[in-house]
């Protein structure tokens, strides 16, 4: 397995010496200021560059690193060397260094990477230990066990590995799972929990932390796909974590298995029988997040229509699948007969049929509303209808979404608000977008 060993250079060529001869890497790139007074000149320069100093004074000269360690063909100046004009911009530094560190990566998979941080400016160092920390290189520090001298590295040198698992750790938690959690990527923070756990050594308690962490954003993700059984098994095992999300997810279990003659809810807590509406409209909410807009009006086109077909079998043991025409008033039945498929010899109405169904019953409230907003609706739909996603070529751009997709989803809360006494209605919570410190949803 190729080893290979990023090294800043500053003043004095001992902690490099050192930090080569420990680690014996196959290969050597030196990160260095460039011009005639840089610290390349310790890498490449002629004759005897690397000065040897006792305070101020100049006790000896040697040849440049390369040479000292006998490194011949083990370093191309070509490619081995990093050039950095202004060793004290740390955009320049990071930069350059980042880059090359990812192309070393890309050239040479499989390759294991460290990086020396001992010399060069402070800015140098600090680039190199951002960019180690961001690219995973392992992280080394050439010193003293009593450092007399804070200008640079002399006598009783030893590279020693720096401890960065914690801050590795902390930087992941803090810093890039709620860049994931905001945009409700649960694979994503899935994914990097799970590199966490596969290339640190962590504490027993923490590995448990991190794994809870993990199976609680994988119960999110599956809920997040409407699979509401895997979800449970999931969030389930966490209940003291995530208790508000558990009992929602409970409600939405027993409002699916109500509507879902396949669907066996393994727990359920007894609600106002909408949840499952409420559930569409807060997934399309998470799509929007993702400015996937097509995808977010078409969860709001199915909670439109389950809304009806929720009313009408709750209130009026009418199902649009199979309308039953006893059901209906003597008034509607021959008009309603049409609707029979004569493939399934079935009355089926489809969700516009479905709202024109309730408009005609006395005095339904969400009837009564449909009446009141049908031209909006109609226009809505249009923008879905004319979507790539259902019968169009047409993509539903932000513009269509804050024109057709708001009409739907205030048309739903608007009618939930009319359909569910202030007492029940208890709104689910929409997904977290940041860890709890209580540790606690």
């Amino acid at each position: 397995m190729l080893t290979i060993l990023f090294v800043t250079v500053g003043g004095s060529p001992a902690p490099i010496v050192t930090a080569i001869q420990s680690l014996r890497p196959d290969r050597t790139i030196f990160i260095c200021s460039s011009g005639p007074r840089g610290s390349v000149s310790q890498i490449t320069g002629e004759g005897t560059p690397c000065e040897i100093r006792r305070g101020a004074e100049v006790v000896d000269r040697q040849p440049n690193i390369p040479t000292q360690l006998g490194l011949g063909t083990r370093f191309n100046p070509d490619t081995d060397l990093v050039l950095l004009e202004n060793p004290d911009d740390l955009t320049e530094c990071y930069r350059s260094i980042s880059a090359k560190v990812k192309d070393i990566q890309q050239t040479n998979p499989g390759s294991v990477l460290y990086a020396d941080y001992t010399g060069g400016t402070k800015t140098m160092s600090l680039s190199l230990g951002m960019a180690a920390l961001d690219y995973g290189l392992a992280l080394y520090l050439t010193t003293n066990a009593t450092r007399e001298n804070l200008i640079r590295v002399e006598r009783g040198q030893s590279t020693e590995r720096a401890p960065t698992t914690l801050l590795t750790v902390d930087r992941t938690l803090n810093q890039e799972l709620p860049r994931f959690l905001q945009a409700f990527n649960y694979g994503g923070a899935i994914a990097t929990l799970q590199a966490l756990l596969q290339t640190l050594e962590l504490p027993a308690d923490q590995k448990r932390s991190i794994r809870q962490l993990r199976d609680i954003f994988a119960g999110f993700d599956a809920w997040d796909r409407f699979d509401h059984l895997d979800a449970w098994d999931l969030i389930s095992l966490h209940m003291g974590q995530v208790q508000a999300y558990g009992l929602a997810l409970k409600r939405v279990l027993g409002s699916r298995q109500t509507m879902d003659a396949d669907f066996t809810a393994p727990e359920s807590i007894p609600g106002h029988g909408y949840e499952l509406v409420e559930d569409l409209v807060l997934n399309a909410q998470r799509r929007v997040q993702q400015q996937r807009y097509d995808d977010a009006v078409g969860r709001l086109y199915r909670a439109l229509e389950l809304l009806a077909q929720t009313r009408l079998r709750q209130h009026y043991g009418i199902e649009t699948g199979d309308v039953d025409l006893a059901e209906l008033p003597e008034t509607l039945r021959d008009a309603y007969a049409a609707e029979r498929n004569p493939r399934t010899n079935k009355v089926q109405i489809p969700l516009w049929k479905s709202y024109l169904l309730l408009s005609q019953l006395p005095e339904d409230p969400l009837g009564q509303q449909f009446k009141t907003q049908e031209g909006a609706l109609q226009n809505a739909l249009h923008v879905r209808n004319y979507s790539l996603f259902a019968h169009g070529f047409k993509p539903i751009t932000a513009s269509d979404y804050q024109t057709a997709g708001q009409v739907i989803q205030t048309f739903i809360a608007t009618a939930l608000d009319a359909l569910i006494s202030s007492k029940r209605r208890n709104p689910l919570p929409q997904f977290p977008i940041d860890i709890p410190h209580s540790g606690t949803w």
